[in-house]
């Protein structure tokens, strides 16, 4: 037998409207599992766990470095790539970014990170990516080299394209979107430099709110984390 946290009892009881027999999805360590209330009261909500499920983590980790947007675009963000897979989120203060964090980058984390549990649960995810704090463009670079496959979608890229790159043995993988500004010329250089590969998301500009949701979206059905 288990107890829920007290947001998750809350939630459970006075929005759900659940009650003692209501079977349940639990998400511990990553994992999830089929369980059933078998409890309620002034202590929390008790669950009994039946089994162990099947992950619905996909096999591609996907990090994305994502250029400072204005407004609360962000938590557009957050809450979408969370719910299209990705892992972890790191935002990104480049060059021609509208917006810059400021003193209060504290309370927007933790709001971005509560956007990320809150949208993991509603996609059924046992893992909550992280929002990690800001970094700039040369920690940026440095960073790139960690990852097995680094891709920097682009206005200008001529060349490559997410089918050529993305196959199922692709486990790690880093995607870069730029602001609303965009990326200049120079910026993308560095990045190549240190081991990125420029690509092409088709004919079509996307936002910046949008860009890295479709990059996503697309990586995970080219490496089979669709089917």
């Amino acid at each position: 037998m288990a107890y829920l946290e007290a947001e998750d009892a809350r939630h459970a009881l006075r929005v759900l409207r659940l009650d003692v027999g209501a079977q349940v999805q639990l998400f511990a360590d990553g994992q999830a599992y089929a369980a059933s209330i078998c409890q309620t009261g002034p202590d929390g909500v008790a669950v009994r766990v039946l089994e162990k499920l099947k992950s619905p983590e996909a096999s591609l980790r996907v990090t994305l470095y994502q250029g400072v947007p204005k407004g609360d675009k962000m938590d557009y963000i957050v809450q979408k790539c969370t719910e299209a897979g990705v892992c972890r989120i790191v935002p990104v203060e480049m060059p021609r970014c509208v917006a810059h964090l400021d003193g209060k980058d504290d309370k927007k984390l933790a709001r971005w990170n509560r956007i990320a549990r809150e949208a993991a649960k509603q996609a059924f995810r046992p893992v909550t990516p992280e929002v990690a704090a800001p970094i700039d463009l040369n920690a940026l670079c440095r960073a790139l080299p960690g990852h097995q496959l680094a891709l920097v979608p682009w206005e200008d890229a001529r060349e490559g394209t997410l089918p050529r790159l993305i196959s199922p043995d692709i486990a790690d993988l880093a995607i870069v979107i730029g602001p609303e500004g965009g990326m200049g010329e120079s910026e993308v250089q560095r990045m190549l430099g240190s081991g990125a590969r420029a690509v092409t998301l088709g004919p079509r500009i996307f936002r910046t709110e949008t860009a890295g949701l479709a990059a996503i979206i697309a990586a995970m059905a080219l490496s089979g984390n669709l089917e």
